[in-house]
């Protein structure tokens, strides 16, 4: 007779249903249907008016940059300077934001303070920055940290909130240490909250690290961008700011596609 605890076979996930597939496909050429409408748009403002260049001269000299190599510094310089602040908001506002959620104490006196600072513009603060980090990606990275760190904390903080009273018991039942409660039970909870904070938080940072940029930075696409304006040359210009669109829209794909995979599993 067998002593073993006996174990249920692994699920095996069921293939997308026909139907399901039919939706995303619709879905995805609704989609090319609207950028091909807003190329369209484009092109319109670009013949109505001379301020606005088309969309194969912008592409192309889009191209002639990447071809020359010129952008490449810069646009190391704007990921770089987006993904060390992100991953630093990140680090700071997912244990803050934890500890608030599970402390009535914590949350009573700093919610107040954390939904003041989320509403003053963080430009402000890029003066004392360039003070402490100087010009380059160290004062870019800071301001990105400083902008993304607080829509982090606020959605760990509602996730912690809203988990279900019961799972906290279903660990204690189990005998889980306080990091398996955490990672196993808190944290799958949490997943649809903490995904919206990070995609929220990725565009947050990329939007001041862009900012930042324009005010002050030795590379950057934001910089380019601000030059290729400076010399008029609405191609280039008009071709980064296609560019820019790209790298925000692919990154929230990812994490909107990682934030539904996370959510069925919760």
């Amino acid at each position: 007779m067998s002593t073993g605890l006996m174990t249920s076979p692994t699920p095996i996930a069921a293939p997308p249903s026909p139907s399901k597939r039919t939706t995303t496909i619709k879905d995805n050429l609704w989609r090319i249907a609207v950028v091909v409408g807003l190329i369209g748009v484009w092109w319109v403002l670009a013949i109505a008016s001379d301020l606005v260049s088309t969309p194969s001269e912008s592409f192309a000299a889009l191209a002639e940059l990447f071809a020359d190599g010129s952008i490449y510094r810069h646009l190391n310089a704007t990921l770089q300077a987006v993904a060390i602040g992100f991953l630093v908001a990140a680090a700071i506002g997912f244990p803050l934001g934890y500890m608030i959620g599970r402390s009535k104490f914590l949350g009573a006196v700093f919610d107040p303070i954390v939904a003041g600072a989320f509403a003053i513009p963080r430009i402000v603060f890029f003066p004392v920055l360039l003070q402490i980090f100087g010009v380059g990606v160290g004062a870019q990275s800071a301001m990105a940290a400083l902008a993304a760190v607080f829509p982090i904390m606020v959605s760990t903080t509602a996730g912690v909130r809203a988990i279900n009273p019961l799972l906290p018991k279903l660990a204690r039942s189990l005998s889980l240490s306080r990091l398996q409660t955490v990672t196993k039970i808190y944290v799958p909870a949490m997943a649809p909250s903490l995904m919206v904070g990070i995609r929220i938080g990725f565009s947050i940072a990329f939007i001041n690290v862009i900012i930042a940029e324009f005010f002050a930075a030795r590379a950057g696409l934001g910089l380019l961008a601000l030059r290729a304006y400076g010399r008029l040359d609405l191609p280039s210009m008009y071709g980064i700011i296609v560019l820019l669109a790209a790298i925000a829209l692919v990154g929230n794909m990812v994490l909107w596609a990682v934030e539904r995979k996370l959510g069925d599993k919760a």
